[in-house]
């Protein structure tokens, strides 16, 4: 079984991916870092040189390839949600990261990594546009304002599974 990790730009998907599997014993990948490997470029040049559309059906590969792996915490790119039919493919639990907007902000201008969406839109747009889906995809929810808090809810929900 794998764990999916969904959720807004900014809302640690990769903090708490890499921690987590570290703690259960679990491989870790981010989609977006493996994307970037793949394709031999950063998501920015993809979106620039290719647009959106092409980086969703990478993205959708990267994902099919990812989901006959087993034991393993896949940190989401954010926009995953945006095509309902990559549900289909999670062959474990989705957890929703939710973060409060405001959280988000402080963390995205921290943070030194590009977003190509947020160049056109503000992460209260994408947040509206993405409410809805987040909820349709996630098997559970975690608030996540502190790490080992989150990190610590996710495993409760893991023992609970089995």
């Amino acid at each position: 079984m794998n764990v999916y990790l969904i959720g807004m730009p900014g809302s640690g998907k990769s903090t708490v991916g890499k921690k987590l599997a570290s703690k259960i014993g679990y491989e870790f990948i981010d989609m977006d870092e493996y994307i970037e490997i793949k394709a031999g470029m950063f998501i920015d040049e993809i979106f620039q040189n290719y647009g959106e559309e092409y980086f969703r059906a990478l993205e959708k590969n990267t994902l099919e390839e990812l989901a006959k792996k087993d034991r393993t915490v896949i940190s989401t790119g954010g926009g995953i949600i945006k095509d309902k039919g990559n549900k289909d493919l999670f062959n474990g639990i989705c957890i929703y990261l939710n973060t409060p907007i405001t959280e988000l902000s402080k963390r995205v201008e921290k943070s030194n990594v590009v977003r190509p969406l947020l160049q056109k839109y503000s992460l209260a747009e994408l947040y509206d546009e993405r409410k809805n889906l987040y909820n349709y995809f996630k098997d559970y929810e975690v608030l996540n304002m502190d790490l080992d808090k989150s990190i610590s809810d996710i495993i409760t929900i893991l023992e609970d599974l089995k």
